[in-house]
């Protein structure tokens, strides 16, 4: 009897584990399914991909990476990769992972990472609902070494429904680009596609590619480039700042219209310009058409009286976030007139910088020169302290705005916003108002 009752024993305890692997995988997606459905709102990824690879490189959660490192897709550290790092056994010893500070800045990433890289771009013309050709599209981009990533991640959406968070994206999706049409009216005018002449960029032959059911939308890879076809009479506008192709913005221009005429994916036009839903490019900036480099042309740069952080990032052609990084500052703080700021390698400490809540403030008063300090900062090389004023901490939705968006434009958390509101969802609407500090 005793052997049975030890096969008994190992048969339950079987069972106890399927059953905790289950909930902890049921508790996984409830846990991030909004932040997935933010995320195809914003970059047009399916919810389903975004949750099952989720669900795959991060063990539901459970893994060290995405415990310790909030890395929940198993993202590298690359060479444009300046923030926190993260050590470990992958494809070779003791690799490096990215670091991040919150689970919601993992999937941002992993959103922008996709949309950044033109090896990715051809996933971004697939049906948005089409999760098996994304899939395969994944793994024929490169995007994991695991000859099974594709099936890995079918069964994953298969098992556990995630395809209905596609039909609820598409939704959102459909009702955000309806908000979104009115912003198509530029102090430009936008040419009809058909009738603009175009000049087609040459792509090496495509690669055959596992082939999923004849129901879904076969995937080729082909080398890519950012943009497919542009109009001739807007290359000639073009220059390269940096390396990267730019132009230059002629009155307000919304990037809906730069993605419509360029044919580049909106959320492309957005990253490759560190900007929000919502931003529109101003007269005689740059728009970037590529991505921005991590490095300046040159070793240093000296800030101008009135320029952001952004105005610089723009002005310079390098991306926003390294500018940050090179030069140890807080996000958001902005440099004060006169300071040095490295563009090439790191500075030993951060310049003397003001609050993004005062550069505003110098803004809106019409005063482009950098605030008065006090006494003490004045008098030694210490970073300024800068008298503290009172601002609004309510914000009212716009038609383009996500949570993310806006967590990203007040420094804060999806978490935090949905804390402070008392939502139950992502789902905003224009007009709403939103408290977005204490």
């Amino acid at each position: 009897m005793k052997p049975i009752i030890t096969i008994s024993c190992l048969f339950l305890l079987l069972q106890t584990a399927c059953g905790q692997m289950k909930q902890d995988i049921a508790n996984y997606i409830e846990k991030y399914k909004s932040i997935a459905l933010e995320e195809m709102v914003r970059c047009k990824i399916p919810a389903s991909i975004t949750l099952a690879q989720g669900l795959h490189e991060s063990s539901y959660g459970k893994s060290k990476l995405s415990a310790e490192a909030n890395n929940h897709f198993g993202i590298k550290c690359k060479d444009e990769w300046d923030g926190k790092k993260f050590y470990q056994n992958d494809d070779a010893p003791n690799e490096c992972f990215r670091v991040y500070d919150h689970a919601e800045d993992s999937y941002a990433d992993h959103s922008d990472f996709l949309v950044t890289r033109s090896r990715y771009a051809e996933l971004f013309q697939l049906p948005i609902t089409d999760y098996k050709a994304w899939a395969h599209g994944l793994k024929l981009c490169g995007y994991a070494t695991n000859p099974k990533y594709a099936e890995i991640l079918i069964k994953t959406i298969e098992d556990y429904n995630l395809s209905s968070f596609d039909q609820q994206g598409l939704a959102m999706v459909a009702e955000k680009e309806k908000q979104m049409q009115p912003l198509l009216t530029t102090d430009q005018p936008v040419q009809a596609k058909a009738e603009a002449p175009q000049t087609t960029v040459v792509v090496t032959p495509a690669k055959s590619s596992p082939a999923p059911e004849a129901k879904h939308t076969p995937f080729t890879k082909a080398t890519s480039t950012a943009f497919v076809t542009v109009h001739e009479d807007a290359t000639k506008k073009e220059f390269i700042v940096n390396g990267s192709k730019a132009i230059k913005a002629e009155g307000t221009i919304d990037p809906l219209a730069i993605a419509y005429n360029y044919q580049i994916q909106y959320a492309q036009v957005l990253a490759f310009n560190d900007i929000n839903e919502g931003d529109k490019f101003k007269d005689g900036e740059n728009i970037f058409l590529q991505t921005k480099r991590a490095k300046g042309g040159d070793p240093i740069y000296v800030v101008q009286p009135g320029e952001s952080m952004h105005h610089i990032s723009q002005k310079l052609g390098v991306k926003l976030k390294e500018l940050y990084q090179k030069n140890a500052m807080a996000l958001n703080d902005q440099p004060l007139a006169g300071e040095t700021l490295y563009l090439q390698e790191k500075r030993p400490g951060p310049p003397k910088t003001m609050a993004y809540s005062d550069f505003l403030k110098s803004q809106a008063s019409g005063n482009s020169s950098t605030p008065s300090l006090t006494a003490s900062a004045s008098t030694d090389n210490s970073v300024p302290i800068i008298a503290k004023q009172t601002y609004s901490s309510q914000y009212k939705v716009e038609p383009s705005d996500t949570l993310y968006s806006i967590a990203k434009k007040f420094n804060t958390t999806v978490q935090q916003l949905r804390a402070l509101n008392n939502l139950d969802n992502t789902a905003l609407h224009p007009g709403q108002t939103l408290v977005v500090g204490k």
